[in-house]
């Protein structure tokens, strides 16, 4: 396990459970955190009230931000670009069933944790105190050229959607797709099938463990990254410029995988460190990947 990776999940949930009251603080010389280094990943603090006792308090963070002005404004940084889209009903603001709606799954705390660790673990300079939510036929798009998109099964884009989405990835986008599940039925076929108008005649193909992607930053077995929901193995496919597995690389689905779901809780204790770890080091090797090619 790599020890920097280690300690930075580690010092997301050290934050987060600082700020509830009750929380011991380990003892100085018992713990490798430095004092000084606060990731931000909790929404509160603990502060002293008037009888020296902690009381939480809110802290300012991006996850504040509102629908009508949800944006981080462009910086030439690295940004976490999330792609919003129509089902039916359940639109921007919409809930289906008393849940967000499907393309907010895990959303915002899962970006905001994993942009901690970016910053933390790697020299590519991300924009950590805020995210972004894009529609595929908005021409902001293309100033981002990593773009993530989760419950694909819920994906009907338009035909300006499609196009859209189309241009971005033959220009140098980057589309990750994560939180899918064989059991919901259609997932794959429904991404193979948009995909196809998208990219005409551009496979989703099945991604060798051994591709550069699972060691462009950390050494990664894909095999090991355990599905949170864990009733099936992860897959992993892709779409490759012509078709070409020695050319870029234009879209990578995470099947039967949530890693996202990993991210949003690594602070909360729900998964085992080693398991948030794992997740983290692919997510980071997706970008330095894209990145890089």
């Amino acid at each position: 396990m790599n020890a920097r990776l280690l300690r930075a999940t580690t010092l997301l949930v050290g934050t987060l459970a600082a700020g509830y009251v009750g929380y011991t603080r380990p003892d100085a010389a018992s713990t490798t955190l430095d004092a000084g280094m606060i990731l931000g990943a909790s929404e509160a603090v603990a502060t002293a009230g008037p009888s020296g006792a902690r009381v939480v308090a809110p802290r300012p963070s991006a996850a504040q931000q509102s629908y009508a002005d949800i944006n981080a404004p462009y910086d030439a940084k690295y940004h976490f670009v999330r792609i919003r889209y129509d089902v039916g009903g359940g639109g921007f603001g919409r809930r289906r069933g008393g849940r967000e709606p499907a393309w907010a799954h895990d959303y915002p705390r899962a970006e905001h944790n994993f942009l901690k660790i970016i910053d933390e673990t790697t020299y590519v300079v991300p924009q950590t105190e805020g995210s972004n939510v894009l529609t595929l036929d908005d021409p902001e798009l293309f100033k981002y050229p990593i773009a993530y998109i989760v419950e694909v099964g819920s994906w009907n884009p338009t035909d300006e959607e499609v196009a859209s989405l189309g241009e971005y990835l033959l220009k140098g986008g980057f589309l990750i797709v994560d939180d899918t599940r064989n059991e919901r039925g259609n997932e794959w076929a429904n991404f193979a099938y948009h995909m196809e108008r998208a990219l005409p005649g551009l496979a989703l193909v099945p991604l060798d463990h051994g591709h550069d992607i699972f060691d462009s930053f950390f050494e990664v077995n894909p095999a090991a990254v355990i599905p949170p929901y864990g009733r099936y193995p992860a897959e992993y496919f892709a779409i490759f410029e012509d078709n070409d597995p020695d050319k870029r690389m234009l879209v990578l689905f995470n099947f039967n995988n949530d890693i996202a779901e990993y991210w949003e809780y690594s602070d909360m204790g729900y998964f085992p460190i080693e398991l948030s770890n794992e997740a983290y080091k692919l997510g980071v090797n997706y970008i330095v990947y894209a990145l890089t090619h």
